[in-house]
């Protein structure tokens, strides 16, 4: 049975997410090497665990200013430095097109699309005025506005609540695999993504894309 809902993760799926490269180009004497990078990454975003300091950014609980100091000790990097990463961050969020195009063609098969996104309020807020494959969207969640995070479940029911999901209809498509696991629990189908030839494969083979 065809899913009637597709459910998007954005970060990393319909946008660019490279986090290591990301420091490297705004943090450059913090970065200056692959280990600095990663080391730098691994202390900003934390594994974005639901209990450090960015998945409280991606609550919207706190500003990019109070990230920043939060961050300071634990980088090494001065808070102003850290606040003008945190800022341009939006900037680098470009959208894969080879992904993106897999939106019309899921809406031609007569699959309503709706993302579910870990994403900071200052940073939906420019996405959605300047990406336009969010036309394709019917609805959506960004947990900032909600107060909610994935890989918790009540951001799942809250969507399902939402967005009037039917969970063995449902068709979630999102690269983080706790967050694929949560969805499977509530028994939504899914496909972990790890680029959008392997995504659009696995969507011929369970007939979502003919």
């Amino acid at each position: 049975m065809k899913p009637t809902t597709v459910v998007f993760d954005l970060g990393a799926v319909l946008l660019q997410w490279q986090p290591v490269q990301l420091v490297q180009q705004i943090l450059p004497l913090h970065a200056r090497n692959q280990t600095e990078a990663e080391r730098l990454c691994a202390a900003l975003f934390d594994g974005f665990a639901p209990d450090s300091a960015w998945a409280a950014f991606d609550r919207g609980v706190i500003e990019p200013a109070a990230l920043a100091t939060l961050l300071a000790p634990g980088t090494g990097v001065p808070a102003p430095q850290l606040l003008d990463f945190i800022l341009t961050v939006p900037d680098h969020l470009h959208t894969k097109p080879d992904t993106a195009a897999l939106l019309p063609r899921l809406q031609a098969g007569g699959h309503r699309l709706v993302y579910l996104s870990n994403m900071p309020a200052p940073y939906a807020d420019r996405l959605l005025a300047e990406r336009s494959f969010f036309h394709h969207f019917d609805d959506g969640i960004f947990s900032a506005r909600v107060g909610l995070i994935k890989p918790e479940h009540d951001i799942f029911a809250l969507a399902e609540q939402q967005f009037g999901l039917d969970p063995a209809r449902t068709l979630f498509i999102d690269d983080n695999a706790h967050n694929i696991a949560s969805a499977r629990e509530r028994g939504w189908q899914v496909i972990q993504f790890f680029d959008a030839a392997q995504c659009e494969a696995e969507l011929h083979r369970g007939h979502w894309l003919d």
